[in-house]
C-alpha cells in the first residue's frame, strides 16, 4: 500500500462521515419547514461530497501505480528467474559434455607391427574336412549304426 493509496482512503472515508452531520442538520430543517437552513446543509453535504470524489481519485490513481510497480516487480523476478534457467541449463549442457564418455575406441598400431603386417605372407585356405556325418549315444560314444544320407518320407492322404 503506497501513501496515496492511504490518503485517498484515509480522505474518502472521513469526508463520507463528515457529510453525515449537514445530512442530519437537512432531515432536522426539513422537518420545520425552514428552506434556508435545508440548503445551507445540503451546500456542505456536497462539498463533503466533492471532496471524497477527489480523495477517490487519489486512490484510484494510488491503486494503479501499485498495479503498475507490481507488474514491474513481477516481470523483473520472471527475468531473473528465466536467467537463472538459462544458466542452469548452460552448466548442465557443460557437465554433460565433461562427463559423456567417448563413443569411439583409439586404437594404435606401433611401427613394428605395421612393418611386420606387411612382411607376412596371407593365411592358406583351410579346406574342409569331408566326413560322414555320426550318431551319438546318451553316453557321448560314436554309434556304429550307419546314418542314412538322404531322408525318406511319404506321405498319405
Amino acid at each position: 500500500m503506497n501513501v496515496q493509496m492511504m490518503e485517498g482512503l484515509l480522505g474518502t472515508s472521513s469526508n463520507i462521515t463528515l457529510a453525515g452531520t449537514p445530512m442530519s442538520v437537512y432531515r432536522q430543517a426539513s422537518a420545520e419547514g425552514d428552506t434556508e437552513k435545508m440548503k445551507r446543509a445540503l451546500g456542505y453535504t456536497g462539498e463533503c461530497t466533492e471532496k471524497a470524489a477527489k480523495y477517490q481519485e487519489k486512490l484510484d490513481e494510488g491503486m494503479e501505480a501499485e498495479a503498475k510497480e507490481e507488474r514491474e516487480k513481477a516481470k523483473l523476478e520472471q527475468e531473473a528467474a528465466l536467467e537463472k534457467r538459462r544458466e542452469e541449463q548452460k552448466r548442465t549442457e557443460e557437465n554433460a559434455e565433461r562427463d559423456r564418455p567417448q563413443e569411439t575406441d583409439l586404437v594404435q598400431i606401433s611401427q613394428a607391427a605395421k612393418a611386420a603386417l606387411k612382411n607376412s605372407e596371407p593365411p592358406e585356405a583351410v579346406e574342409p574336412v569331408a566326413s560322414e556325418p555320426v550318431i551319438y549315444t546318451p553316453a557321448g560314444e560314436v554309434s556304429s549304426a550307419l546314418v542314412e544320407a538322404e531322408a525318406n518320407l511319404s506321405f498319405t492322404a
